[in-house]
């Protein structure tokens, strides 16, 4: 059994980032399904916000509150310094910048693209309905894009967010947009050209595509093809 259990589904993109830093390292761990719907009792005390992911290591504490973690940036933060990674970038600058892209992907991206796109496409399906295409339609095309324009000129034509190698600010950015591609695909190349790739190449970084992988197949009865939004 591993040191560390993730608690969570592997369709969240809070749950894929925490996964995907584990991944990067080689770090083995376990992962629990916890039902979003209808959470148990024992993983809401380790979550007071009823949010997923949470992380135990149990090093710390193999029961209880104690050795858990609840957050995804939280739990990012705590293994970057457990693992060395140096997923925070260069200098105390580059760290802040990190914090800063990584809180816009985890927030103000993330709600639009999840509660307005992704959930009104998958869970009416999930519950035997047509999902409900003109909330995603207009979230698609008329509230994404100013994020999207943000973020590709943040890239500013470079391959990396900050400085000039992968940082969490990548993966964070690169989980959200994989959420995307999951239900309509990347954003348009032609329109966001930088942005656009790497959403591409953060969805084929192995440390993302294997739960992308995993969740195609949880997602394929019900989303068999793409959706159009356009």
């Amino acid at each position: 059994m591993s040191e560390i259990i993730v608690y969570g589904t592997p369709v969240s993109p809070f749950v894929r980032k925490v996964e995907a830093v584990l991944n990067l390292h080689s770090v083995p761990y376990d992962f629990e399904n916890i039902n979003i719907m209808d959470m148990p009792g024992w993983f809401l005390e380790i979550s007071p916000a009823k949010r997923i992911p949470v992380l135990r290591d149990k090093s710390i504490s193999e029961n209880g509150v104690e050795g858990t973690i609840a957050d995804s940036s939280a739990i990012c933060l705590y293994l970057d310094k457990k693992l060395n990674a140096g997923l925070y970038g260069e200098s105390a600058f580059e760290a802040g910048r990190v914090a800063w892209l990584e809180e816009y992907a985890d927030s103000e991206l993330a709600l639009p693209l999840g509660m307005k796109l992704f959930r009104p496409i998958l869970f009416p399906r999930l519950a035997g309905k047509e999902s409900d295409l003109d909330t995603a339609r207009q979230t698609y095309n008329e509230v994404l894009p100013k994020f999207f324009d943000y973020l590709e000129d943040t890239l500013n034509g470079n391959e990396f967010f900050v400085g000039e190698k992968l940082s969490l600010a990548d993966i964070a950015v690169g989980c959200q947009l994989a959420q995307l591609n999951l239900v309509v695909g990347l954003p348009d190349s032609n329109r966001w050209p930088v942005l656009a790739k790497h959403a591409e190449v953060m969805s084929n970084h192995p440390c993302i595509a294997a739960n992308l992988s995993a969740c195609q197949k949880l997602l394929n009865r019900f989303v068999p093809e793409k959706v159009d939004l356009s």
